[in-house]
């Protein structure tokens, strides 16, 4: 356990290393071990085999013999054994009581003494002193003489091919061994290599920025997915944090001008506005408008604040929806006297999106239609549906937008007329936080606007 713990505390280039040189080595040893048998089998079934082709030979060629194995035909059964015998081999003739009646040994071994006799036709391994030898036995049965012919065969030669056999396999061994480390480490450093880039490119983007990415990688494979999948998560993260930045720099901003205005009026009213009735009223009046500014920023900052949690989902009905629209119409048009609402419902199948979020975009949309809407006086409100989404299209003839601020409107606190909708109380949130609500229910918003003809606001949520 504690071998396994240290090398799960190596870093992973040398895991790599050490994993791919042992599974090459383990795999190789495997191969090997069974390649070792397979051959020793071999060589000992080749054994066997000649064993067998001898003990046929001289069975047969002494069955034909018709006399008794006297002394004058002694010397010529010996030479016969001679001529069928191999080399590192005995072969002799035993009686029924075991004896060796004559033999020939091609050979320097040792050899068993002939009363340990086998009296089965199997093969037998036996060990006589530091040597391996096989012992074969057969019946010689003969008109005039009953016995058995017993070959014993040296496995010197087969115990050395082994040796050097399991000595090869050895260095075979030792090489792959060192191979596959070289290999895993080379192989490592080729896994690890963009791992290695991407932590070089975050210790540069903690010590300057976000504008480091990491190179491209031509392979199509995980790693460049990886990578791939880094950069946008860079790009994303960078813009984020831009986004951050300007913000807290706009929020800075507009937050300052109320309380410089505030602090200015009560400066004034601490040093000779007190005994003033106008310095006072005037003073007092300022403020609170500045207040109430104050107020709706930081209840459209809160609200974008909330966006970022998960959206909050009820099941609306087309009479919901009818007298969701029908209520704030109704509202605009008792704040607003002097503007003409037209309302025309052709569709109400909107579903799974919030009450309160469907009436807050409307009146952030029917807001900015008021408050840029100078002249032409009149408000649209329509809704239908189209290729399975709910539209809300809401259009005014006002001011219009140019096309430079078209890509700018949703960004947070900015405004297309800056001095009049200032004057008029407004943040520069509303189409922020209208976007965040409709990106919530995977809707979209889109503008089109055209200066001194109106703009036309379509909101679509899908069904």
């Amino acid at each position: 356990m504690k071998f396994i713990k240290k090398i799960s505390l190596l870093p992973w280039k040398w895991k790599l290393t050490l994993g791919l040189s042992f599974s090459i080595f383990f795999t190789y040893s495997i191969f090997s071990f069974f390649e070792f048998h397979t051959v020793s089998s071999w060589l000992l079934n080749q054994e066997e085999t000649d064993m067998k082709e001898a003990m046929e030979q001289v069975v047969q060629q002494l069955s034909l013999q018709e006399n008794d194995f006297s002394d004058q035909e002694l010397e010529a059964n010996v030479s016969l054994l001679e001529k069928l015998n191999n080399n590192n081999q005995l072969i002799r003739v035993l009686n029924e009581d075991g004896h060796a009646i004559f033999s020939d040994m091609n050979g320097d071994f040792p050899i068993i003494e002939p009363n340990e006799i086998y009296n089965d036709e199997q093969f037998h391994y036996v060990s006589i002193g530091e040597q391996n030898s096989l012992v074969y036995s057969k019946e010689l049965q003969m008109p005039t003489f009953n016995g058995r012919v017993e070959i014993i065969r040296s496995l010197q030669s087969l115990d050395q091919v082994r040796e050097h056999l399991r000595f090869a396999m050895s260095m075979f061994a030792i090489a792959a061994l060192i191979i596959s480390g070289l290999i895993g480490y080379f192989i490592s450093y080729l896994l690890l290599r963009p791992v290695n880039s991407i932590t070089k490119t975050m210790k540069k983007i903690k010590s300057s920025g976000f504008k480091e990415r990491m190179p491209e990688y031509p392979q199509k494979d995980e790693i460049a997915d990886l990578t791939i999948i880094f950069n946008e998560m860079m790009d994303v993260i960078e813009q984020s944090f831009q986004q951050q930045k300007q913000f807290i720099e706009d929020a800075s901003h507009e937050l300052r001008t109320p309380v410089s205005v505030l602090e200015g009026h009560l400066s004034m009213l601490n040093r000779w506005g007190k005994n003033n009735q106008d310095i006072l009223e005037e003073s007092l009046q300022a403020s609170t408008e500045e207040v109430t500014r104050l107020k709706k920023l930081i209840i459209s900052l809160l609200d974008l604040s909330r966006l970022e949690q998960n959206r909050v989902e009820s099941d609306l009905t087309p009479e919901r929806v009818k007298w969701l629209l029908e209520h704030t119409i109704q509202d605009f048009r008792m704040l607003h006297q002097n503007f003409s609402f037209q309302l025309t419902l052709d569709s109400l199948h909107l579903y799974k999106v919030s009450e309160q979020h469907l009436q807050q975009i409307a009146t952030i949309l029917l807001d900015n239609a008021v408050k840029y809407s100078f002249h032409e006086k009149n408000i649209f409100l329509h809704t239908y549906e189209t290729d399975h989404h709910f539209v809300l299209e809401i259009s005014d003839q006002g001011i219009g937008i140019p096309k430079e601020d078209m890509d700018k409107v949703f960004d947070r606190f900015y405004r297309v007329d800056k001095a009049r909708s200032r004057e008029q109380g407004g943040t520069g949130l509303g189409l922020a936080i209208a976007k965040k609500i409709v990106e919530l229910y995977k809707g979209k918003i889109e503008i089109k606007s055209k200066v001194g003809q109106g703009t036309k606001v379509i909101v679509r949520f899908p069904i």
